[in-house]
């Protein structure tokens, strides 16, 4: 081949294709390290790259001839910079991580305030280890907050006294140790109608309860799939077995990562953590790692034994759980919201006896429940139902109410209301 037809003809051409892939070649591995980072530390080290690309590339333009061997400093040159750049910032973020490990909170747990009601009221955490509550305010203009007690009364000094944040805002509380037991939680604000309870639980010393086993390595999980059981505490036991490189699980309800279920503590590689999974419902749910979101996979809750939905909050003084097998039905036995109105106001309960009734929620992506009252004063919850988002069901286990006559709402909308009457 002639020299004046390679240099006018395939060099143009060539040159330009293969710069294009090794500069795919040095992008793609750079953009490993950079997913590895913090965002500002991924932030400056990509700011730095690319003002190395720009100085190399003006020292070679700058020159009358440009040679291919040039190039080829240029391509390798870049190259140093942005791996050597990235090996620093690998090294930084893994001495920091090792050092920050325990340190923190290494539960996080997800609340939402919408509709003047809480997402969830029933919320599980490690006993005996500091956790955090990512709390979303979604009611624009409305002041909302998180106080934690260790009574129903919610009498003393809180052990968790949360900022009052006006919506929409969010805001991360950190809350302190608590011994194995149940607390009680609510908004100071609006304290009847916006209240749960925390369970408490330890980890399971080796053969208690459900532990499973997790592993992130050349930056997947070992499995797209984890079973856990439904209604209870569980424990996932995360490895990380990427060296410098940081992973966490966090469980969501699906992959639109709408509403945040549980949230782990990330870790920096090589290390382990044992995750305090809180009590889900039966179920498919969708988790990933936050640092890497194409690592991700399916988590299936299932029920044990008796199936159906978890049990109920407990009447206050009376007695009475779920009822397995042998109660009443509530008369009439199904409820239908429809429109943001129930298609009764009248329920009828047997006296002195758990009791099922069905909620069939059919406003599509609305939600919605039955709790029950004492009377519209709301002063005292007799039962609170899971919120469900329509269109769906649920059996709901009444627990055993005295006679007379009571009072229910939808606590996410409080105008959809009725009587209970047992007896």
């Amino acid at each position: 081949m002639r020299t004046s037809t390679r240099d006018r003809v395939v060099l143009p051409i060539l040159l330009p294709i293969v710069m294009m892939l090794v500069i795919a070649a040095v992008l793609f591995g750079f953009s490993r390290i950079l997913l590895s980072l913090t965002a500002d530390a991924a932030t400056a080290i990509a700011l730095l790259v690319a003002v190395s690309i720009l100085v190399v590339a003006a020292v070679v333009a700058s020159r009358s001839v440009v040679r291919a061997s040039s190039l080829a400093s240029m391509l390798g040159a870049v190259a140093g910079v942005a791996m050597l750049a990235g090996g620093i910032a690998l090294i930084a973020v893994g001495a920091t991580g090792e050092q920050g490990e325990g340190g923190g909170p290494a539960v996080t747990i997800s609340l939402i305030a919408k509709d003047i009601a809480f997402d969830k009221t029933k919320l599980s955490a490690p006993a005996g280890k500091p956790f955090a509550i990512d709390f979303d305010n979604q009611d624009a203009g409305i002041q909302h907050d998180v106080q934690i007690f260790d009574n129903e009364g919610f009498t003393g000094t809180p052990l968790l006294n949360g900022e009052i944040v006006t919506g929409p805002a969010k805001v991360t509380y950190e809350a302190p140790a608590l011994e194995t037991g149940t607390y009680y939680f609510h908004c100071s604000v609006h304290p009847a109608q916006m209240q749960g309870t925390i369970l408490a639980t330890a980890a399971p010393p080796g053969g208690g309860g459900a532990t499973v086993t997790v592993s992130a390595q050349a930056l997947q999980f070992d499995t797209d799939r984890i079973e856990l059981p439904a209604g209870a505490p569980s424990t996932i036991h995360f490895e990380n077995d990427d060296p410098g490189i940081q992973h966490n699980i966090a469980i969501f309800t699906d992959s639109s990562l709408g509403t945040n279920l549980f949230r782990g503590e990330i870790v920096t590689g090589p290390a382990t953590v044992d995750y305090a999974i809180p009590a889900l419902d039966p179920g498919s749910y969708y988790f990933h790692c936050d640092v890497h979101p194409t690592m991700s996979g399916m988590v299936v809750v299932k029920g044990g034994g008796g199936g159906g939905p978890p049990p109920p909050t407990n009447t206050p003084g009376g007695g009475g759980g779920g009822g397995g097998g042998g109660g009443g039905t509530a008369n009439p036995s199904t409820v239908v919201a429809q429109g943001l109105a129930f298609d009764t106001d009248q329920i009828a309960l047997p006296p002195d006896a758990p009791s099922t009734l069905q909620f069939e929620d059919k406003d599509a992506g609305v939600s919605h429940n039955i709790a029950i009252y004492t009377d519209s004063s709301l002063g005292t919850n007799l039962f609170r139902g899971q919120i469900i988002t329509g269109p769906a069901s649920i059996d709901y286990s009444i627990p055993a109410l005295k006679p007379g006559t009571y009072y229910f709402h939808c606590d996410v909308h409080p105008t959809m209301h009725g009587s209970v009457t047992v007896g």
